[in-house]
């Protein structure tokens, strides 16, 4: 490995020396030594921004838990509450008005459920799509560098070796931003804002609160209604 990285560093700056002059042969030895490089580390990139996609999906997962969790908490409050109110007495059959507040707990649960689960799809998504656009940039590398390896090949004279040699250092350069960039991408979607939006778009407890307020409030009128 020392080895590698002395001939990678010796092939740079031999690369990058504008004053020098090479010929086809010393051209592909440079080209050897960086496309190895390059190719090294596209493959640990495009790797490492895969990985993300199993996590990023048990994110996801968790967060569903969480919040179906929560909700049942919150949901036991409330029927603790209508049970309650069932076994006051009232001197008349209420059957009724707790039916009514046992369906319009379950609509606003469902309705609460579905409305968060489009969140959670949606947030899912677009973290996805951008580990997906991660993962294009670094696999569109190996084009860029099997393109550059054919101009390598098709040289024959010094003049077009010494320009090479030039624009390798550029080029490889720009592929290490690319590469990079990529995984910053990458792990920013994943990591960071999917934990982000994740959080927020749990469960909003003093909505549901207020929501469930007002249908105990519904029961309560309907209980204590006089026929």
């Amino acid at each position: 490995m020392f080895k590698f990285v002395v001939l990678l560093s010796a092939a740079l700056a031999f690369a990058a020396s504008a004053s020098l002059r090479v010929n086809p042969d010393e051209l592909h030895v440079i080209w050897d030594t960086i496309e190895k490089d390059i190719r090294v580390r596209q493959q640990e990139a495009e790797l490492e921004i895969r990985n993300l996609l199993e996590p990023l999906r048990i994110l996801v997962d968790d967060a569903r838990e969480k919040l179906a969790n929560d909700l049942q908490e919150a949901n036991a409050v409330i029927q603790d509450e209508i049970r309650r109110i069932e076994q006051e007495p009232h001197g008349r059959d209420i059957a009724r008005c707790i039916q009514q507040a046992e369906e319009e707990l379950r609509r606003v649960d469902d309705e609460l459920v579905q409305e968060h689960n489009e969140a959670f799809e949606r947030i899912q998504r677009e973290a996805e799509e951008e580990v997906q656009r991660a993962i294009q940039i670094a696999s569109s590398i190996i084009d860029e560098i099997e393109e550059f390896g054919r101009r390598v090949e098709s040289c024959r004279d010094v003049e077009c070796a010494s320009e090479l040699d030039v624009e390798i250092v550029t080029l490889y350069e720009r592929i290490v931003r690319d590469l990079d960039g990529a995984l910053e991408i990458a792990n920013e979607a994943a990591l960071i804002k999917l934990g982000l939006e994740l959080d927020q778009a749990q469960l909003d407890h003093e909505r549901y609160e207020e929501g469930t307020r007002h249908l105990l409030e519904e029961v309560r009128a309907c209980v204590d209604e006089r026929v």
